[in-house]
């Protein structure tokens, strides 16, 4: 990586996506997908639902095992599924500590001491295979793929970082047998707000831009000119009380006025304000500026401004039903969480079904499988409009034969 997208470590990756997830424009767009991929049962408000496999009926054994999974695991894994979604799309990872006894998984912990910048994962391949945790009795802890689940997001976008180049030296391209690849760690990536990064940069340094100009204006200033012995304390003191307005978070309510001595001149000393007598500044940044950079922001994370609180922009562009028609893009686009989540649930599972009952079942034998309800009204509404359309077509071409 060089020019914009230079190489990083790992560290500041993850700095600059904690520093993201912390705007609100961020968390309520991550939050957006996150809800639209998971949904909710109207009654219930389950998110995770553990069927059995069509097939598979009441007599059948594996019946018996889906049913007992769906009973002690069903309230667990809906209580932890919106903590790892969303961590996930901000991450691109998230970690569930896996907790067993002699019936199965007994509790997951996907708290603060498993939060993805403390957990280096090693993949063998594309299999992840241990892990490292940065916490702990020693500050330091190897854990192995039966003691910790990891949703693994996809790898769409490649983030520059450090440490590939050592990767590539040890990866074995030519080898066809998995297990004869290294055991390296993977490298950062799969969050749905790497690509908002510019955008977030460019909101954030017009918001501060906007508020500074709101604070320097809040200054009632003047200069005294005369001679040049104090010029450099007098700008230095300016400097000050800008500078504790803007930390302190309070007006200068204050006139701020600069004395210089002076003496033996017979010059005529003249006070006019410090900004050159003008009643505001010649170029001011307006809202359109941070309004633009607040749209790409939210455009970047794959949904629209109008949906976080800027119901307003809704009027003209897609009309009246715009709103319906953006968030069925919305809830398209959250399929890639459901494709993690479910992946991540079957490794718990297994997990489950290994402490419980002493085996576990190939990914094409599981008996059960994971479903979301989310499916929001305005998906619904989309399907119901591209079926209607498509049934008028097929009358009208019936109509002219």
């Amino acid at each position: 990586g060089s020019g914009a997208r230079a190489a990083r470590s790992r560290q500041l990756i993850y700095d600059q996506w904690s520093n993201m997830e912390a705007n609100p424009i961020v968390s309520a767009g991550v939050t957006l997908q996150v809800t639209a991929a998971l949904g909710g049962h109207e009654t219930s408000g389950e998110l995770v639902f553990i069927e059995r496999r069509p097939g598979i009926e009441d007599g059948d054994q594996r019946a018996r095992i889906v049913d007992e999974i769906r009973a002690d695991l069903g309230d667990l894994l809906n209580r932890e599924a919106f903590s790892l979604a969303y961590l996930g799309a901000v991450y691109g990872d998230a970690y569930a500590r896996i907790y067993t006894d002699e019936s199965g998984v007994a509790d997951l912990y996907t708290g603060e001491l498993v939060r993805p910048p403390l957990v280096q994962p090693f993949e063998r391949g594309s299999r992840t295979v241990g892990f490292a945790v940065y916490a702990g009795e020693k500050n330091f802890q190897r854990l192995d793929s039966t003691q910790m689940a990891r949703l693994k997001m996809p790898r769409t976008q490649w983030v520059p970082q450090h440490g590939v180049v050592e990767k590539s030296l040890r990866m074995a391209l030519g080898a066809d047998n998995v297990d004869d690849l290294p055991l390296m760690p993977a490298m950062v990536g799969g969050s749905l707000i790497y690509s908002a990064e510019g955008p977030y940069n460019d909101l954030t340094a017009s918001l501060l831009g906007l508020v500074g100009q709101r604070w320097m204006d809040s200054i009632d200033e003047q200069m005294l000119v005369a001679n040049l012995a104090s010029i450099t304390s007098m700008l230095q003191r300016s400097k000050e009380i800008a500078e504790r307005a803007v930390k302190g978070g309070k007006p200068i309510m204050e006139r701020v006025r600069h004395i210089m001595p002076v003496s033996g001149d017979k010059q005529l000393t003249t006070i006019q304000p410090a900004n050159g007598g003008q009643s505001e500044r010649a170029s001011s940044i307006g809202i359109e500026d941070v309004l633009l950079h607040a749209r790409l922001l939210a455009g970047a994370i794959g949904v629209d401004l109008s949906m976080i609180g800027f119901a307003d922009q809704m009027s003209g562009g897609l009309g009246e039903g715009g709103f319906f028609r953006t968030s069925a893009q919305v809830a398209e686009r959250a399929r890639t969480i459901r494709v993690a989540l479910a992946e991540c649930f079957n490794q718990i599972i297994d997990i489950h079904t290994l402490r419980r009952y002493g085996f576990v079942f190939a990914p094409s034998e599981r008996p059960w499988n994971i479903n979301f309800y989310g499916s929001i009204s305005a998906l619904e509404a989309e399907k119901q409009r591209t079926r209607a359309e498509s049934m008028n077509v097929g009358l009208l071409l019936a109509q002219a034969m």
